[in-house]
């Protein structure tokens, strides 16, 4: 269950990872939802590591 759990949170990850990608091209416009992409990263990438037990 923990192994899912850690495959779908990397998945999660990427997902936002391109879509911030995206918002760079325009960071003037997309600044607020580029603050909120990276501030989710964050959250995800520090769920991830207690599953891992980092």
């Amino acid at each position: 269950m923990e192994s899912n759990n850690l495959v779908k949170l990397k998945k999660s990850i990427e997902d936002l990872r391109e879509e911030i990608n995206r918002y760079i091209e325009y960071p003037d416009i997309f600044k607020e939802e580029i603050q909120v992409t990276s501030g989710k990263i964050d959250e995800l990438i520090n769920e991830y590591l207690k599953l891992k037990h980092f």
